[in-house]
């Protein structure tokens, strides 16, 4: 599909398909098939129009940075290299940080947490690729609420690096004493338990408060358990 704008010459708002009012949208996508397809649904909203295509990072880093655009669709497999998206949000971000919704037919958590991490402002699989649509118009508005798609993927992705950086923060016998006090165990028979002394005690329980800037050791363990570092027990047998 030809590009939609010459813009090495003449400025971004004398050209043919900039439709003064309306949202400028630059659509980066190697397949032209796709192209047609985000094409032919933007440009039918009243609100918003396709400014230019790119086909690869260096004609989207280009236009990003010399066209007048509001938001961008990216594919993140630009000419089946899933590295040349990654690359294009980058550079873009450092250049003339825009808004970017990806439109990708990958679906990986890895892959949709790291576009997210790198810049990326929305992230849409192509199943769905009809609700770009609202999103640009999100982007435009500068709000930022994750599509259905990813939204339970970001969810389960940062609950896990909670969960990693708790572990890291935590000896293995301050996570013992947590889990213990969140279960309803008192502290004498958490001692007895792990074999330590009163005063051993006293200190690993500072730790934890300290640690949680939690007002108490169970505000502590509640947090903890709100975390995801253990689950709650039903039955106690102290």
């Amino acid at each position: 599909m030809e590009e939609r704008a010459s813009y090495t010459t003449i400025e971004a708002k004398e050209i043919m398909n900039w439709k003064e009012g309306k949202i400028q949208v630059l659509l980066v996508d190697s397949d032209p098939v796709w192209q047609q397809r985000i094409v032919s649904l933007i440009d039918t909203e009243p609100d918003m129009n396709i400014f230019h295509i790119a086909a690869n990072k260096e004609s989207a880093v280009r236009a990003s940075v010399q066209l007048d655009l509001d938001v961008i669709i990216l594919d993140l497999a630009l000419n089946s290299s899933q590295q040349e998206g990654f690359d294009t949000i980058d550079e873009v971000m450092k250049l003339k940080p825009l808004p970017i919704i990806i439109l990708s037919l990958l679906d990986e958590p890895e892959v949709i947490v790291d576009a997210i991490l790198s810049g990326a402002l929305n992230y849409i699989t192509k199943i769905n690729y009809a609700d770009v649509i609202n999103a640009v118009r999100e982007a435009y508005r500068g709000q930022s609420s994750l599509h259905s798609d990813v939204a339970s993927i970001i969810r389960n992705e940062i609950g896990l690096v909670k969960r990693k950086e708790l572990h890291r923060m935590l000896t293995t016998t301050e996570k013992e004493i947590l889990q213990l006090i969140g279960w309803g165990y008192k502290q004498p028979i958490i001692r007895e338990l792990l074999g330590i002394t009163s005063n051993t005690m006293k200190t690993h329980v500072r730790n934890i408060i300290r640690k949680f800037n939690a007002r108490s050791i169970h505000d502590a363990a509640e947090k903890a358990k709100r975390r995801g570092l253990y689950v709650q027990q039903d039955h106690i047998t102290s």
